[in-house]
Order: C-alpha cells, then structure tokens, then sequence
C-alpha cells in the first residue's frame, strides 16, 4: 500500500439527471419509453438501450418504505428486502441467490436492492438471452408475491441485519443523526429511518413480515422497469406473463408525509472525541416541486448555475494561503416530493470558524445585492451546455443504470423522463433567457430564509468555539447588511503560443488489436481506435520509475507534486484564473507518481484535444509551483495529522500498515516532520528528476481519434520531448512482510462494533497465470465467505476479500480480507474466515462454483471488451511489460478449474502467516 497525503479537495455528489422542470407548458416524456398499466394496476416502463451489449438492467419499484412501518414494525421494510433473498415459492432459502450466481450473476452487483423512506426497489442485471430474460422477469414476480418468510429463516436472518445496523455506527453515524434531526424536524421521517432499531429487528416475526408484505406489496402499488440490449415487445410479454395475474388484497391508502419548514433560525454546536476536523454546515429548507414543465426546467437551471458560480468562487477561495477554509461548496436537493434542502458545507482551517463563515456569507449575499458578472454567468452557460454536449455526443454509450436510475425517480416523484439530446435542446433554449436578476431573485430568496446551522468539531475544541448566540449574531449581521467586501476581478484565460519543431511518427506494426508507432525520439506507442465512445480520447503517458528512484525526502515532495503542480497554474494562467479557464472546456491533465511509475493522464474529446495537448506542454516546459497553492496544502495537512490519531478508524489504519509493512518508512502514514520537506524548490527538483527526461516513456492512446489525426499530434507534442541519456532508474523499495502471524489489537473509540482487517502474505512467484489464478481464488472465496460468514453463522453483514499480484510489486502482493462484527464474536468469525480458506486449499467446496466464477467472468469480460478503461488498462501494462496478455473466457477455463484453484491457494497462501488487525472500543454505547 502506498503512503497517502490527505485530500486536499473535496469531490461533489452531483446528481445527473436527465430531467428539470416545473409550470406550463408540460414537458413530455421521451417518446422512446414505453409505458402502461395492466389490468391489475400494475405499471410497466420499458426502454431499449444498447450498452452494455446483451445486458439488461431490471428493477421491482415497491412504493412503500420504511414511512408506511406502524409503531411495532420500525425496520421491517428493510428487513423484508432481506427475506426476498432468502426463500420464495420457487426459490427456497439461499437457493436464489445460488441460482443467480450459477448464471454468472454477482451478490451486491448484478444482484442488489435498497429500502429508502419510500420505496423499495429490487435490482437485477442479466444476459438478454431468452431463457435469462425469462429467469430474470420470474424471479421479479417471486419478489414480489412469493416471498415465503419462513419463521426460521426470519430468524437466521436477524443477526444479519443487526450486523448491517452495527456496521453504521461510528462517528459518520453520529453526525448523520444530529444532521437528519436538523433536517426533518418533528416529521415522521425522524422516526422511521429504514434501518429500524436492534429491539424491532429481534422482535420481527414471520406474521409482522407478512402484515406489512400483503399491505403493500400489491399490483396496483409496484412498478416493473426494463432498460437493455433487448426487444421491447419480448420484454412487455414476459411483464404480461407474469405479474397480470397477480390480484390486489387490499385497498391501498398513501399519506402524504410532510416536512415542516422552520419556524425560526437554529444554531447547534456538536463535539466529539474522534472528529478530527471542525466543519461548518448552513442549511435552508424550501418548498419543491415536480419537475415536469418548463418553468421549473427554467428555476432548476437558474440554481445549477447560481451553485456553480458560487463553487467557482469557494474554490479559488480555499486555494489562497489565507483561506479560513480547505473546502466549501453549495448544493441543493430534495428531502421529498415538497420540501428541498438548500446547504453550504465547508471545512475550516484552524479555528477560523468566523472568517469562514464571513467569507462564505458575504459571496451568496453580494449576489443578493449585485448579482453575478455578466462573465460569471456567461462562462457557466457555456460551462452547462458543453457538458451536456459530451453527455449527447456519448449518448449511444450510455448505460443501462443511468437511465434507470432517472425512470425510477420518474415514476417515485414525477420528475420528466428526458433523453440527453431533448435536454441539450431544451437547455439551449432556456439558457437564453436567465439573466443576472434571475441568479440574484434566487440568493436574495434563500437569504430571507430560516436557517439551520451545524458546527461539529473536535472535543477539545469545545472551549475554543463560538458560542452559538454569537454565531447566530455574526450570521445575522451578515445576512441582513447592505454591503459586502466581494470586488470583481480580472483573470488571464488563455495559454501562451507554442513554438515546437514537430517530430515524426513512424508505424511499426499492425496487431490484431492495436497498432505500434515509434516516435523520433524512442517514444514507443500503442493506439486503439474505438468507437465505444464516440468523442472520448485518452493520452496516457508512462515510465517504469516513480517514485522509487528517489531519495526519501524527494520521495516525500512527490506525494505533494501532482496536486501543486495541478492548482498552481499553467503559463500566464495563475491559480486564481485556472478554474475560470477550464469553463466550457471538456479535457483533463492529471499529472501521477506511484512507487514504480509516473507520468500523465489526457483525457479530452475532440473538440479539445489540441488545447488539452497544448495545455500539457505548458505545464512540462515551464512548470509552476505557486507559494500560495503549496502554503495552503502543506497547512491543511499539518493541521490533518495534528489530529488524525484522534481517529479510531485513522489509528487501526495507522497500525495496519506499520504491521504488515514493518515500519517501512514509505510505507506507512506521513507524521508532521516529513512535511518540512517539501518547498518550491525541492518540488522543481522532484519534477526535474521525474518530468524532464522522457526517455523510455511509454504512451498509450485510446478512443475516437482516427490515425492521420493522431499522427499530425504526436508529430507535434510527443515526438520533441526532451530525450537524454541521464536518468534514475525504479529500483525494490525492499518492503518486507512478516513471515509469520501476527496480530495487533488497538482499543478505541466507542463504536458497537469489531473492525477486522486480515491480510495473507503472497507465498509464490508472479506470472500471468498465476495473477489470473489469484483473482478467481478471490472470487471464489467471496462466494464462500458470504455462504459460510454470512448466511450460516450471521456473524458479518458484509465481507469480501482482495487480492493484489502485480508483477511490478516487487514481492508486495497479498490477500485481503475485511469486515466489521459484534465485538464478542471477533474470534468466532476469524475462525470460520480461517476455516473457508481451508476448505479451499482441501478441496472441500461444491465443485460447480468454479463453473460460477468462469460464467461470471465471462459476462464481465464481454462488457469490459467495449470499453475504453479496458484497453487503456491492457496497453499500458502491454506497453510496460512485453509479455503481458488478457485472458478470453475460453483461456480463462482451461485455467481457472477445481484442480488449478486447490493446487495454486495452496502455493499462495499459508493460513500460518496472517496479519491480524482489530479495532475494538474502549467501551460501547
């Protein structure tokens, strides 16, 4: 495992959808979906998609939740998504999920579900071969009228869902609490969150299943959704086929639950001993409604933009030095079908919680007053379409779960169900209308609003903090002042000209499945055209070095080099302009050292390509390491490791890598003496000696580039990189595991659970075979372990093991394993852990889970060979190791059988050398 540096900035949840909305006229649904209702009320919706190829995506849309539960039955919505697994007519116990396996279907992959507030939703993904199709559509209907609920198997399943409920706790749970509290009030949804309690899951009976089952589970309240490679009449046959025959019980009832707006504004200070950060939520509820008309399509807008200005602002911020804050964002969504959440969320520096807040406040309230530039907006309508653009342009590469995921909210909340080229087209047209009063109507009205506030931080800031009249007073005189300190200002946008002398691109070979060019100066390359995308391409160049090669305070620099070098800027472009430049423009550059390699990532469409080639030159020929940019990380990681070790899961994570790698220094976590290595000019050092010499750098390129073009590029930024003779060389950073067990308990925090890392030493030698052998062993043991750990004892919710065999590892390969459980049962699950892979290195396992995991990697194998990730994964290992080949499926069987997978686990693994790692609590609550 390589040593981190903490994340420095933060990735949104952004919600894609391919929607907006609301008043006159109606938007209209798109033509390509096919609806209806059967006789019995059941509704239908159905639409042919093409990617994956031969797969198709099934969902069972249940609209009831865990808000439908009576007082005796909190937790039971959940619960009975769980015993639709666990035994219908056709399916007894287990056999279902076995089933789907056999047919090369995985647990919590192709086979899933969720229960939410309001709605219960079965997943399924399958092959659209007749009989799987077939298959799949039965097993729909066994959800959702055949679910036997054994008394028995209700009760085996209890200890599963405790250990679900178990693993949740924590300090992410304890936040989350204190945060739904603020957000849904006195409303029922305060009292019925989906995972219950542990006193109404041991209480649960077959007979309270089947109250709530019969209740809700009825035509008339599901749904049926298809979306794949299929024929649509086939697929609206095999719905009739199945469910019209199912008949209603009774009369179902929805009340609508409400969540009340706040009365008066709320500040809520809360501390804890494990936060190790302080962070700053200001949160505003406000009335929604559907999304189905072109006003609202209008209103939804009119937010992103407003948001995404405002991001803009909070980023360019957070890179200052001075900044009181590492991040902030502000974003919005629904809480339900009326009432939406508006939030700014920041984290802060030090214990500047009244700068932040100021600076956060008096950027929403200038536009309040004044309004955007007319700049600001500019750039983020082009910003919006152009996204929208790329999404359009991909449109036939769009898979299966994307648009089921908008059909599903279309049919829970009404929101329109639009294709991306409709959405382009309506965008483009609504856009035209939003003006500077448009963004500024919307932050004056979010202003008058009541606000909730959260501050949460670390205990012993408890005394440090403002008070929280004080923090109401200062939100107050902020939000209700006529002035703000926001000035306008100018930034440089564009690249300085160019002037390279083009070098020339030679084709060596043509393979099957790639050709080979060489370059005038050695570069090597291997290209793909694909069309899987239409407008994708992707440059990735790289050298057999790292990180490795350096001395260890060079080594320390470089976990630092990519994000600097990333946020200082590039030519005349300082780091307060970049994120204006990057407005409207789909391309990335994405500099990255690991141990053994280093280089870059280009990813772009074509539009963008000569930019993003041009941008990637810039950035190597006069690189930049801003004084602000290096101040502002380096602070907010000294202030990160301060306070890490207050951290249970950072703690158990520290002793995990400082057990299995003993100690080495590259190895585990930073501390806060090794940042006093890094500065500007020992970042430029680092770059020089990985970024100045491009001998035996390798690149690949994939995607929709034809040869001509990408020859003219490559002549022109690839074929003059600077060549010469001095180089460092990657050489064994000489990390060494234990040879025998070890095991380390660390006893922290207050968390009602075990977390358990086990991690198995590789024992053998690297080939391909052996690397293809490993990851099926993995597979295999998944299988089991779910069987064995899972299903028959109920000692885990969920555990899953990892294997790691890399031929440029350098001996540091290993098998990993990971759960949570009841603190009392710790040694009882290691032990039957433990006793799986004894099975398997005995042979003691049912023989046709081999045929399992061969089917299995068949249908992943078929979907991965059209993408663009698989190639760009192939040819760069093909490019850095020469004999390096992928396995079809028929190469896959001859290797992957019961003999092959007893002979290798017990070559690879020896059950006596464990690394053993537990966190437990100091007490539990």
């Amino acid at each position: 495992m390589k040593k981190r540096i903490f994340p420095f900035t933060i990735i949104f949840l952004i919600l894609q959808l391919f929607i907006f909305a609301s008043n006159q006229p109606n938007l209209q649904v798109s033509k390509n979906l096919i609806s209806g209702t059967l006789d019995n009320g059941l509704q239908y919706y159905i639409l042919k998609n093409k990617k994956p190829e031969n797969r198709a995506s099934l969902n069972l849309v249940v609209k009831a939740g865990s808000l439908y539960e009576e007082e005796d039955q909190q937790g039971l919505a959940h619960f009975l998504e769980h015993m639709a697994f666990n035994g219908t007519t056709e399916y007894k116990k287990n056999e279902l999920v076995t089933y789907l396996q056999s047919l090369g279907l995985s647990f919590g992959g192709d086979l899933n579900a969720y229960t939410s507030f309001s709605e219960t939703v079965y997943k399924l993904q399958v092959p659209t071969s007749k009989s799987d199709l077939e298959t799949g559509f039965n097993v729909l209907k066994e959800w959702a009228s055949e679910v036997t609920l054994d008394p028995k198997d209700v009760e085996n399943e209890k200890n599963i869902i405790i250990e679900e409920w178990r693993l949740r706790q924590g300090i992410s749970q304890r936040v989350g609490d204190l945060q739904k509290k603020i957000l849904y009030g006195d409303s029922w949804y305060s009292k019925r969150f989906p995972i219950g309690f542990p006193e109404t899951i041991k209480g649960a009976t077959s007979k309270k299943l089947r109250d709530y089952y019969e209740k809700w589970y009825q035509p008339e309240n599901m749904a049926v959704v298809a979306v794949g490679d299929f024929n649509p009449e086939d697929i609206k046959h095999l719905i009739t086929n199945n469910f019209a025959s199912l008949k209603n019980k009774t009369n179902i009832v929805n009340t609508n639950y409400e969540i009340s707006l706040p009365l008066e504004d709320s500040v809520t200070i809360f501390t804890d001993p494990e936060l190790t950060t302080t962070n700053f939520n200001l949160m505003w509820k406000e009335p929604i409604s559907t999304i189905d008309t072109t006003a609202s399509f209008k209103n939804n807008l009119e937010k992103i933009l407003l948001n995404s200005i405002l991001n803009t602002r909070f980023s360019i911020l957070s890179k200052d030095k001075d900044s009181p804050f590492v991040y902030s964002s502000i974003y919005n969504f629904p809480l339900n079908k009326n009432t939406g959440i508006y939030a700014i969320s920041a984290l802060i520096k030090d214990e500047n919680i009244n700068k932040s807040i100021t600076d956060i406040i008096d950027n929403l309230k200038s536009i309040s007053l004044n309004g955007v530039s007319s700049q600001e907006l500019e750039n983020e309508k082009i910003n919006l379409l152009n996204n929208l653009k790329t999404i359009v342009s991909n449109k036939e590469s769009i898979k299966n779960d994307i648009y089921m995921d908008s059909i599903v909210d279309y049919i829970l909340n009404n929101n329109v169900f639009m294709e991306p080229d409709a959405e382009y087209e309506l965008t483009e047209n609504i856009l035209k209308s939003i003006t500077i009063d448009d963004l500024k109507n919307i932050a004056s009205n979010l202003t008058s609003l009541n606000y909730d506030v959260l501050i949460t931080s670390r205990e012993n800031m408890k005394d440090k903090l403002p008070k929280t009249n004080e923090i109401k007073s200062l939100i107050d005189l902020l939000l209700t002042k006529n002035t703000t300190s926001i000035e306008e200002k100018s930034f440089k946008t564009e690249l300085p000209e160019l002037n390279l002398i083009p070098g020339t691109s030679k084709i060596i070979t043509k393979e099957k499945d790639y050709t080979k060019l060489l370059l005038s100066n050695g570069i090597e390359v291997l290209y793909k055209e694909t069309n899987f995308d239409k407008d994708k391409i992707t440059f990735k160049l790289t050298k057999l070095q790292g990180s490795s090669s350096l001395e260890y305070p060079e080594y320390i620099n470089s976990l630092f080099l990519p994000e600097i070098l990333s946020n200082s800027g590039v030519g005349d472009i300082n780091y307060s302009s970049l994120e204006l430049y990057f407005k409207g423009k789909n391309f990335s550059v994405e500099p990255f050292i690991d141990d053994y390699t280093q280089g870059f990532t280009i990813s772009t469409n074509k539009e963008n390509l000569s930019e993003a080639l041009k941008f990637f030159r810039t950035l190597i020929s006069n690189p930049k390491f801003d004084e602000n940019i290096i101040e502002s990380n380096l602070k907010t990681n000294r202030e990160l490791i301060k306070n890490r070790d207050f951290s249970p899961k950072a703690l158990f994570k520290k002793t995990y890598l400082e057990t299995l790698n003993n100690n080495h220094p590259r190895k585990v976590p930073l501390e806060i003496d090794d940042i006093s290595y890094v500065n500007k000019e020992s970042l430029l050092n680092t770059f020089e000696h990985l970024f100045s010499n491009f001998k035996n750098y390798k690149l690949v390129v994939t995607g929709s580039i034809d040869e001509q073009i990408l020859i003219k590029n490559l002549d022109y930024y690839f074929a003059n990189l600077p060549i010469n003779t001095n180089q460092l060389e990657y050489k064994d950073l000489n990390v060494v595991y234990p040879t025998e067990s070890v095991k380390k308990t660390i006893i922290k925090g207050i968390d009602k659970k075990a977390t358990v890392i086990l991690t198995f030493p590789y024992q053998s030698n690297f080939s391909l075979e052996n690397r293809v052998l490993y990851g099926a062993f993995s597979n295999l043991l998944n299988i089991l372990l779910i069987e064995d750990v899972r299903e028959k004892i109920g000692g885990v919710y969920s555990i899953s093991s990892y294997s790691n065999l890399e031929k440029l590892n350098f001996g540091e390969n290993y098998l990993q394993i990971m759960f949570s459980t009841d603190t009392k049962r710790v040694d009882e699950v290691v032990s039957k852990v433990k006793n799986t892979i004894k099975n398997i290195q005995k042979g003691t396992f049912p023989e046709n889970k081999i045929l399992d995991i061969q089917k299995n990697y068949k249908l992943n194998f078929e979907t991965a060979l059209n993408t663009n990730s698989f190639w760009n994964n192939y040819l760069e290992k093909k490019n850095l190791i020469s004999d390096y080949e992928f396995y079809t499926p028929m190469r896959y069987n001859k290797t992957v059988n019961y003999n092959s997978i007893i002979n290798f686990s017990n070559r690879a693994l020896n059950i006596k050398n464990c690394v053993e790692v537990i966190l437990l609590p100091e007490k539990e609550e």
